[in-house]
């Protein structure tokens, strides 16, 4: 037979269970801020916004991710940006295509690219 004190304790069990989820939940969109997403052209004139984005990611804690799968184009000033960032070792580029690798060894740039694997 369940008295009283063992509902109320099943009940602070499953209001604790909620709060671990809602917790996961917070921390997943938190770990949404470490990602950086650019979209359309990384090229002179989007240079000042890109800096300005790549400065609130530098502003999270923990690892970073710059993902540049949605970036078409991309010139030698946003890539100078990029190598900029890299360098503290918490940013992370991802998705990547070998047009924008090629862009970096024509640059000499290559060395800076994290190990992560094109993904277009």
């Amino acid at each position: 037979m369940k008295t009283k004190s063992t509902k109320r304790r099943k009940k602070k069990e499953g209001n604790m269970e909620e709060a671990k989820v809602e917790e996961a939940q917070s921390e997943k969109a938190l770990a949404a801020d470490s990602i950086l997403k650019p979209i359309g052209d990384l090229t002179i004139f989007e240079a000042s916004q890109f800096h300005e984005d790549l400065n609130v990611l530098h502003g999270q804690v923990g690892p970073l991710e710059l993902n540049l799968s949605e970036v078409g184009r991309m010139d030698s000033s946003c890539m100078q940006l990029i190598v900029a960032a890299t360098r503290n070792g918490r940013l992370t580029l991802t998705g990547y295509s070998n047009q924008i690798r090629e862009r970096f060894e024509q640059i000499g740039f290559v060395k800076f690219l994290p190990t992560e694997q094109s993904v277009r």
